[in-house]
């Protein structure tokens, strides 16, 4: 390890030049607003802000409920997701020295982030009232939204927490990546602020002032001590022994495949995938495409077969694990785990679902719209008898989409054959797990099944789901080295038909379990009028259609050379 003198971070050295400029700036700021003579302007400013943030509560019933989903305490495990995520995105696109500083400097900020609020929680608390306590004319959302559990009041709302946080982080990744991946966290940060505003738990200033005050001052330490740099030292000495880890299981019993040995995108490529399950219409198999996995991971299935078995028996458990690619199989699986857990307990994919179908379908219909074209780019438009396998592919996915639920037992036999049924459909490019699992009504069981982490439920499922999988990427695999060409229209094709599933303009019918409403059927149609929700849906489309463009970026190897590196030390 070195020292890297021209990046102004993390250095070995005290700069008091920093340390005084943004200290003196973090003085200024607070004392502007202590002082009575620019109190008035801050407090002129909160005071419309929040008229203005507020007024949007009763402005439109879509409004009221996008306050409601994003201002309710669940949405804070999904800001930390996306930023997680988001990072997890940067340090996979690069080489295993990238992942090393990126692990290294992940754990040093995640240190700076719970020491700075433990003490701001300590040290500076103030005894405010939120705009709620303080006025009586603000709009409550749960008056528009009796579900809502948005967070409204607040009897010390400044400084604000969720600002601090997210300005730290601007703060770290400008400072370490550059003015793009700033620019982002400044995104995120002003998207993650408002809904706490809105709601009234907030005013402006606890944001600006509170969580500026405090992120000053850490820029201090950062810049004009050494105190980051022993931090990141001692970070990257974990960082090192991790990577060398995983190194050596590659390098014993696993496969780097085309994208490197880099764990983090096949990760996020498996909590893609694990998402995809849980949304009847959308695809697994087709999102497996669309992120380059289905060949391997249609390979790797195949692989538990007889082979596996003889090596087993002969007891080479090295041989037999690199036989499955177990490496790579786990690391997906984890993802995919991952993405299941958190959107079936933390944030529950059904309430978003139910409450934003126009923006949650819209989403998945831009994607896989613009996957079915990009793939008949790709493979190009089929020639003479190969339409057939086009339109039969076509047909198959409409009528997979206007299948409808039926009424089934609850035997275990029974829920043996969904899982089966459910895995056949999962590994199927424009097939959908959930649908079939709504058609043959178990969606709603299995979501809460999952949620409550139920094995007398799931262990029937999971058994028939392992051996349709098995059954079927044998033959998948060989239809993919005998009739690729085939195979790839059939699937473009399907998934083309299966838009219609994920079309965001239907009729929903729900059913409630256990104080819970789900989806059991949908029928699609033509919007006659341009309100509100068609406005969000097709905004959502186009939307989804530019995250295509970012699952294409994921799903490409990395580029050891691409971005700017943190800062080696």
């Amino acid at each position: 390890m070195q020292d890297r003198a021209d990046t102004g971070i993390f250095e070995n050295r005290w700069d008091m030049r920093q340390l005084a400029l943004w200290s003196a700036a973090a003085l200024l700021l607070i004392g502007s607003w202590f002082l009575p003579s620019t109190r008035i302007v801050w407090d002129a400013a909160d005071l419309g802000f929040f008229r203005l943030m507020n007024a949007s509560v009763a402005l439109h019933e879509a409004a009221a409920l996008f306050w409601a989903l994003t201002g309710d305490r669940r949405f804070d495990y999904f800001s930390a997701m996306i930023v997680l995520t988001v990072y997890l995105f940067i340090i996979s696109r690069g080489d295993m020295e990238r992942l090393r500083q990126g692990l290294a400097f992940g754990i040093s900020v995640s240190i700076i982030l719970l020491v700075v609020i433990a003490l701001q929680r300590e040290l500076i608390e103030y005894p405010r009232l939120s705009p709620t306590l303080v006025l009586e004319t603000a709009h409550s959302i749960q008056s528009w939204i009796p579900w809502s559990r948005a967070k409204e009041t607040s009897p010390h709302s400044f400084p604000g927490d969720h600002a601090t946080v997210m300005m730290l982080l601007t703060l770290c990744w400008w400072a370490a990546y550059g003015r793009r991946i700033g620019l982002l966290a400044l995104g995120l940060t002003v998207a993650f602020a408002l809904p706490r505003m809105a709601a009234g738990a907030h005013w402006l200033t606890d944001a600006l002032v509170g969580g500026g005050f405090v992120t000053l001052l850490t820029a201090a330490l950062i810049f004009g001590t050494p105190l980051l740099h022993h931090l990141n030292r001692a970070a990257r000495f974990a960082a090192d022994r991790a990577v060398d880890l995983w190194l050596t299981a590659i390098e014993k019993i696993g496969s780097a495949g085309e994208g490197g040995p880099n764990p983090v995108a096949p990760f996020l490529r498996g909590t893609l995938l694990g998402i995809a399950q849980l949304m009847p219409g959308v695809s697994g198999g087709s999102f497996a495409l669309i992120l380059g996995l289905y060949r391997r991971l249609i390979r790797d299935i195949a692989s538990f077969d007889a082979q596996l078995l003889r090596l087993l028996r002969a007891g080479r458990l090295l041989d037999a694990m690199r036989h499955v690619d177990l490496v790579f199989l786990v690391t997906l699986t984890a993802g995919a785990a991952a993405g299941i857990s958190f959107f079936s307990r933390v944030v529950p994919l059904e309430l978003m679902t139910q409450e934003l179908p126009e923006i949650m379908f819209g989403l998945f219909f831009g994607v896989i719209a613009a996957a079915t074209v990009t793939m008949l780019r790709r493979h190009g438009l089929p020639h003479g008898f190969e339409w057939l396998w086009l339109v039969l592919g076509v047909a198959a996915g409409i009528s997979m989409a206007l299948l409808t639920p039926v009424d089934t037992p609850d035997e275990i036999w029974f829920l043996f054959l969904c899982g089966l049924i459910a895995a056949v459909a999962a590994m199927m490019p424009g097939l959908s797990a959930a649908l079939m699992l709504l058609v043959l009504g178990k969606y709603a069981a299995t979501i809460e099944a999952v949620a409550r982490i139920d094995f007398t439920y799931l262990a029937p499922l999971i058994a028939g789901a392992v051996l349709g999988a098995v059954a079927l990427s044998r033959l998948l695999s060989a239809l993919l080295a005998r009739h690729a060409q085939p195979l790839m229209l059939a699937a473009t094709g399907i998934m083309g038909g299966s838009l219609l599933a994920v079309w965001p303009f239907q009729h929903r019918e729900f059913v409630e379990i256990g104080g819970t409403r789900h989806l059991v059927a949908t029928q699609a149609y033509l919007p006659e009028t341009f309100d509100t929700g068609v406005i969000m849906g097709l905004c959502a489309m186009l939307a989804g259609a530019a995250a295509y463009r970012l699952l294409q970026r994921l799903a490409a190897p990395g580029d050891g050379a691409a971005g700017r590196h943190i800062p080696t030390i």
